[in-house]
């Protein structure tokens, strides 16, 4: 009894802190979203030479952002989702660089270069990595580039599209060149890109997108099997399974229909002390 009063105390005294910190402001009823960018975004990375360069990301509703690179500015306004985008005129190879983000909070991204940009992807051809190709270990030892910057995309399968991916660049280093993926960073992606570095003398940013074994129809978008007659059924296939179709929404429709009717049967077949008929499958498609 001695124990639950002096809990009862100890209640009525945190309860009081806490009206107290309330009162006084420190709590507040909604906590703001901070300014924030995709992980494709991040120190180390390349932004593209000779095209207007394009950042993006999320802030609070309505917020106002400004964008800072190599003595450019450029402010953009969150829409009602609190999504942004900066457009900033298209600049030379050089850097490094700070790319400044800023609103209710800033976020900066340093030692970024602009340069040339390239996106590697494709099956196992382009997954396996220098580890694994001829002269691996020599390679490796060799691939001192700081010219050269990787990113490696996490693996993740998603049934629906999504805002932002796995995986930050880094610095090509022996180190970072052989320490992920199947073998380390693409063999492919990186003989290609230090080609294109000694070539071109600016500083190359690849990113390695590839999964072993995938077919094709994984990576195309709708548009792609809606301008192919052959691929009709594949069109169909994808439009019913994207929720945001109206194909998919009649089709799901249907189903509910059909499901509630079960349910209908069921009910009274449970009533009646008869057999249920058979439940109806959700489409494979």
């Amino acid at each position: 009894r001695k124990e639950l009063m002096r809990m009862a105390r100890l209640g009525r005294v945190m309860c009081s802190v806490v009206v107290a910190l309330a009162a006084g402001g420190v709590f507040t009823q909604s906590v703001r979203a901070e300014v924030r960018l995709p992980k494709v975004f991040s120190s180390h990375m390349v932004m593209q030479q000779d095209k207007p360069l394009i950042v993006w990301g999320w802030a609070q509703p309505n917020e106002k952002v400004t964008v800072e690179i190599n003595g450019a500015s450029q402010q953009a306004q969150a829409n009602e989702r609190g999504e942004w985008k900066a457009v900033l005129p298209a600049m030379k190879a050089g850097g490094p660089y700070t790319l400044t983000v800023g609103g209710s909070s800033k976020v900066q991204f340093e030692d970024v270069m602009i340069g040339e940009v390239w996106l590697c992807s494709g099956q196992s051809n382009m997954e396996m990595g220098v580890g694994v190709s001829k002269d691996a270990q020599k390679e490796i030892a060799a691939a001192d580039y700081p010219g050269i910057r990787l990113l490696k995309v996490v693996k993740s399968w998603k049934p629906m599209p999504v805002d932002d991916i796995e995986g930050t660049w880094k610095v090509c280093l022996p180190k970072t060149v052989g320490d992920t993926g199947w073998g380390g960073f693409s063999a492919c992606a990186y003989y290609f890109g230090r080609e294109l570095h000694k070539k071109l003398g600016v500083a190359v940013g690849l990113i390695d997108s590839s999964w072993g074994g995938t077919c094709i129809q994984t990576w195309t978008p709708p548009e792609g099997f809606a301008a192919v007659p052959a691929l009709k059924q594949e069109y169909e296939l994808v439009q019913l399974g994207d929720p945001r179709t109206p194909a998919h929404q009649q089709r799901l429709e249907q189903v509910l229909q059909e499901t509630e009717r079960w349910l209908a049967a069921a009910r009274k077949a449970l009533t009646d002390r008869n057999l249920v008929p058979p439940m109806p499958t959700y489409p494979a498609e």
